[in-house]
């Protein structure tokens, strides 16, 4: 499990290839069926542009996502 605060204006850039899909405003309940994939929260104070308060899966999965938080 990768745990990481990042600004929300900075998600973009982190996840340059892609965007997530907004899965609802609590926690997502899916299957653990070997696919390996990150889980964004956007907390209620914290909306930027398109990125609304709730749950976001992306398809990276937590090395990708930690190999773009480094050079932050």
């Amino acid at each position: 499990m990768l745990r990481a605060v990042i600004p929300v204006d900075e998600l973009s850039s982190v996840l340059s290839t892609e965007f997530p899909k907004y899965v609802g405003k609590s926690f997502p309940k899916m299957k653990l069926a070997g696919l390996q994939y990150t889980v964004i929260e956007v907390g209620s104070g914290e909306q930027y542009g398109r990125w609304r308060a709730g749950f976001y899966r992306a398809a990276k999965g937590p090395i990708e996502f930690d190999g773009k938080l480094q050079p932050l």
